[in-house]
């Protein structure tokens, strides 16, 4: 809507359609000597050392199913079912729970050991998949951009079942032709639409 401005230069104001709003940025910050577990859900209650081992368990099982389900290790593979004339079967149960013992380790700086996407994937679980319901205004800035294609479009299934009632916005990057026009951004199956951004200037365009 617009508030009182100059005729020339026009005001205009912004109305978030819910005060719940969560921003995943594409700068990650992990604090050094931390366990995962005890930084990814922020609370001064979770400390490990004070925690009974079924209350660790429990929340480190939960974190590492999350983060199996977007692939965030190379799964363990279920030797006693896989042969050469089958497809290789994961093994659910031990690719969670080598993550769970990730979880629990003091690390001297876990991000640098992992690659931009596996940090993409953990800054997902805990900022929305670990929320009982999606915020109401999802922003994500770059964070999809380390993912590699199958990973990126794991991630955006998930958020569009887990997000489905929830307005999501991300920004996106095509690549620019020769004549400086911009193809349309692909839907994937994810977006619904493009608001593109240039010159300063806004205006929709379709998606692929």
């Amino acid at each position: 809507s617009s508030d009182e401005g100059t005729e020339d230069e026009p005001r205009l104001s912004i109305t978030m359609p819910s005060s719940n709003v969560i921003e995943i940025s594409q700068n990650f910050y992990w604090p050094l000597y931390t366990k995962p577990l005890e930084w990814i859900f922020q609370d001064d209650a979770i400390k490990l050392d004070e925690m009974p081992s079924s209350k660790i368990d429990e929340l480190s099982r939960l974190v590492a199913t999350l983060l199996h389900r977007l692939e965030f290790f190379q799964p363990v593979l279920d030797k006693d079912t896989t042969t050469a004339l089958v497809e290789e079967a994961v093994d659910d149960e031990a690719s969670i729970k080598q993550i769970q013992n990730e979880l629990v380790e003091e690390k001297e700086d876990w991000f640098s050991d992992l690659s931009g996407g596996q940090k993409s994937k953990v800054e997902f679980v805990r900022n929305v998949f670990l929320e009982t319901s999606c915020p109401g205004v999802l922003l994500i800035d770059e964070t999809m951009a380390p993912l590699d294609p199958a990973s990126k479009s794991l991630v955006m299934s998930q958020l569009k079942a887990f997000c489905r009632d929830s307005i999501v916005i991300l920004i996106y990057h095509t690549d620019v032709g020769d004549d400086d026009s911009i193809g349309c951004v692909p839907s994937k199956g994810f977006f619904d639409r493009n608001i593109h951004l240039a010159n300063g200037t806004i205006n929709m365009r379709p998606t692929c």
